[in-house]
């Protein structure tokens, strides 16, 4: 029998590429990963791995015993889940992973509701963003994440994992009310003259930004950067510049900052899709199925009034 925590390193290598990711993935040494690695093609009989420059690359076998893996840890994780499913009660620990600005307003509502019905099952909160709650998942550290797409662009998912759509949350755009009676008449064109905030190069919300004013006819300007879409609005306030965000994340001393829709044509026509992320082989385990259950009761948390 193969062990399975070799079987993981060897998946983890195939998807990081060298032994330092991977060992820094697991929270150990580089030598350990080496060493495992090679008592696993000991049991297996065969060699699994290939230097190609400073990366290493899975032999035939290797890729083979890889697409084996996502298989075996899936039916031990079906095994767990409808051993679980016989108990009368949920109990245990379900670790969440959620993105700040759904945080309060989705994610800890749900807990105390499950903690409250569910006296056995305890939630464990952690603050992630997608890039990093999407691996963690699939990484069996984390339960299930509340995780979100763009509207201007989509993320495939690892094999063994699904996202069920909760809501959209829509893109707004902040500027200084000085502003808005133009913006209400022009849409976005009346803003191409002018400075931007957005978020660092590379982040997503990035593109809902370029995306938006090129729709519009023009690329923003973009002369202030933040991660905070908090900071964003409080930038707005002080009048450096236009942004946009998800409606969400909008604070609400700021609320005044959101733009309205014209009477012709909406601003903007694009979201942020909210949805709840997890193993498909943990879908019949009571806490996983009790807790997207109670998201999707939850859907569209706060209808937010301007």
């Amino acid at each position: 029998m193969y062990d399975v925590k070799r079987l993981i390193l060897l998946r983890d290598l195939a998807e990081y590429a060298t032994m330092s990711a991977v060992a820094e993935l697991h929270g150990i040494t580089t030598s350990a990963v080496s060493q495992q690695l090679r008592t696993l093609e000991d049991e297996v009989g065969a060699v699994l791995t290939r230097r190609d420059g400073r990366t290493l690359r899975l032999t035939g076998a290797g890729r083979v015993l890889v697409d084996h893996t996502a298989r075996v840890l899936a039916a031990l994780e079906e095994a767990e889940s409808a051993v679980a499913a016989t108990g009368d009660v949920i109990t245990g620990v379900l670790t969440v992973a959620c993105f700040q600005t759904a945080m309060a307003q989705l994610a800890l509502p749900v807990a105390a509701g499950l903690e409250s019905a569910h006296p056995g099952l305890r939630i464990r909160l952690i603050e992630s963003m997608p890039v990093d709650s999407v691996p963690a998942v699939r990484n069996q550290e984390v339960d299930l994440a509340i995780t979100y797409t763009y509207s201007f662009g989509a993320t495939d998912l690892p094999t063994g994992m699904t996202t069920d759509y909760l809501f959209d949350d829509p893109l707004v755009v902040l500027a200084p009310t000085a502003w808005h009676e133009r913006i209400s008449e022009m849409g976005l064109a009346a803003l191409a003259e002018t400075d931007w905030i957005a978020a660092a190069d590379g982040a997503p919300s990035v593109q809902s930004v370029v995306f938006s004013c090129r729709q519009a006819g023009f690329t923003p300007r973009i002369q202030h950067r933040s991660n905070s879409f908090a900071m964003m609005a409080v930038m707005v306030g002080h009048g450096f510049g236009a942004t946009i965000v998800p409606q969400m994340s909008v604070p609400d001393d700021f609320r005044h900052l959101v733009s309205q829709p014209g009477v012709t044509q909406p601003i903007i026509d694009g979201a942020r899709r909210l949805g709840v992320t997890y193993r498909q082989a943990s879908s019949e385990r009571p806490a996983v199925a009790e807790a997207v259950r109670a998201f999707h009761r939850r859907v569209r948390p706060v209808e937010l009034a301007f």
